[in-house]
């Protein structure tokens, strides 16, 4: 899932695990997060609108973390509300995404 904006070497590894075995953390930058909202009717074919905002919605949260100046996303959890109302009152699917930038350094 890497995107065209990635410079090489700068790639975000995503885990859901707090720590990652073999790694130290170097540094953390603290919890950062994002959502995505989609609205009922633009959601046709809904395998292929979840797979698109899933895409979008980590690539979010990796451009966060480089921003930051981490190479990893650990504690990573995403959630999806079926019955979310949007600012403007309308219904739809809203994800959202939280974990923690860090900076992880092999042990060895």
């Amino acid at each position: 899932m890497s995107g065209s904006s990635e410079a090489p070497g700068e790639d975000v590894e995503l885990y859901t695990s707090p720590w990652v075995s073999g790694t130290r953390a170097a540094a953390y930058f603290g919890p950062i997060s994002t959502e995505l909202f989609l609205e009922d009717e633009t959601v046709g074919d809904r395998s292929e609108a979840w797979s698109k905002a899933e895409r979008e919605l980590l690539e979010s949260l990796r451009d966060k973390a480089r921003g930051l100046g981490a190479n990893a996303v650990v504690g990573l959890e995403v959630t999806l509300d079926p019955f979310a109302l949007s600012e403007k009152g309308t219904t739809g699917l809203r994800l959202h995404a939280v974990g923690t930038a860090a900076k992880l350094e092999p042990l060895f």
